[in-house]
């Protein structure tokens, strides 16, 4: 499922509002998580999961078309996603 799909299931399921606004809805939505992870923050979605940010230690990194390895100096941070119990279960049983 991408954006559009889940535009088009809130469209099916509220026809009251306009593909318009639920797409503006959805922008501001994702735009507020992405921000809200940026500064640092944790955001948590029962059932679903929580996203947070995770240093990655500088280290030697290798590039694999030529095969050369370079040190690098700079650590830098990564999205870390962390599925909740009901996304596991589901999951699971899937």
């Amino acid at each position: 499922m991408n954006r559009s799909d889940l535009i088009a299931k809130l469209c099916d399921l509220y026809p009251k509002m306009t593909r318009k606004e639920i797409d503006t809805l959805v922008k501001i939505i994702f735009s507020n998580m992405v921000d809200s992870v940026a500064d640092g923050n944790r955001i948590e979605v029962r059932g679903f999961g929580c996203f947070s940010l995770k240093e990655r230690r500088a280290g030697i990194v290798r590039n694999p078309r030529d095969g050369i390895s370079i040190e690098s100096n700079d650590s830098r941070h990564v999205v870390y996603f962390r599925a909740g119990k009901e996304l596991k279960t589901r999951v699971d049983n899937a």
